[in-house]
């Protein structure tokens, strides 16, 4: 039955919920077996939103798996999270960029963001915007500048003027998206101001410190995926429990209030092991379980 197999994929996942505390108490972590549970349940959550994204925006679950791939790989190597990576390329996509150049776009942005200790989200949306717009407006120079980025300084250099001379252009409209993204490669290519550091900054304690926080969420997305079955399953029987108890709600509410207090007719209590925290507050229940009601005969 549907029940009988949650039992047995919950002891699964109660065991690899053990093993993981355990490791972590190792290392002086002290962290509950319902935290970790919905830690995981919360991350899946989170990669298969992404996965959605890429899937839609691509057209292709093939091609979304590969960058989704890629995007791990490369957060691997920087300072940033793999959620802001990630988030990063999934708006690369929706300002326009190709699967192809997403993960060359976050480097490049990357290596100036890590270099001016910006959040990694606005520069893409600077290069995005600039990109929809198909050219560079006043308030995008100051935003640039206002940063501390050297957009003036690098563009200067590309049309032979002086920096002073930079504003006109720009006001005229003579200043394209190409221009822009001509000016943040110069940046960041070898010999440019912001060359590799994202990579540098990424093993500096900090950075460490990300990249294992990285690798302890795909750890959690490699559990919650492979656990999907058993997640959904607990969810389908609690929705089912609270259809239920809302109709015995409803049919108590019709009989006034001296009607019978029994449960809906056809329906036992029953405890049934589901994996710790899925479902919010397990506190009810010694040991994090909760309990689950499912139609049954009259024995308990």
């Amino acid at each position: 039955s549907a029940t009988s197999t949650i039992v047995t994929d919950s002891d699964k996942i109660d065991l690899a919920m053990r093993k993981i505390g355990a490791g972590l108490a190792a290392l002086g972590i002290s962290v509950s077996l319902t935290e970790l549970a919905q830690r995981v349940v919360q991350v899946r959550g989170e990669f298969q939103k992404l996965e959605v994204a890429f899937t839609t925006m691509l057209g292709s679950k093939a091609e979304a798996d590969a960058l989704m791939e890629r995007v791990v790989e490369l957060s691997a190597t920087t300072p940033f999270d793999l959620q802001g990576v990630a988030n990063g390329a999934k708006q690369l996509l929706a300002y326009g960029s190709t699967a192809e150049d997403v993960t060359k776009e976050i480097r490049m942005l990357g290596d100036v963001a890590a270099g001016l200790s910006l959040p990694l989200g606005d520069m893409v949306y600077l290069y995005g915007t600039t990109r929809t717009q198909g050219r560079l407006f006043t308030r995008d120079l100051m935003q640039f500048t206002g940063r501390g980025i050297p957009l003036m300084e690098e563009l200067a250099k590309q049309f032979g003027v002086a920096k002073s001379e930079v504003g006109a252009l720009v006001t005229a409209g003579k200043v394209g998206f190409a221009d822009v993204q001509k000016a943040l490669i110069s940046m960041t290519s070898e010999g440019g101001k912001f060359y590799n550091l994202m990579e540098a900054q990424s093993k500096t304690i900090p950075g460490r410190i990300e990249t294992l926080k990285d690798s302890i969420s795909q750890m959690f997305n490699d559990i919650g995926k492979s656990s999907e079955g058993v997640i959904n399953k607990a969810l389908d029987i609690a929705g089912s429990l609270v259809e239920n108890i809302q109709k015995g709600c409803n049919r108590h509410r019709g009989q006034g209030n001296g009607g019978d207090q029994q449960n809906p007719k056809g329906q036992t209590a029953h405890p049934h092991r589901l994996p710790q925290g899925i479902l919010g507050d397990p506190s009810a229940e010694e040991g994090g379980m909760i309990l689950v009601f499912h139609r049954g005969g009259g024995g308990g």
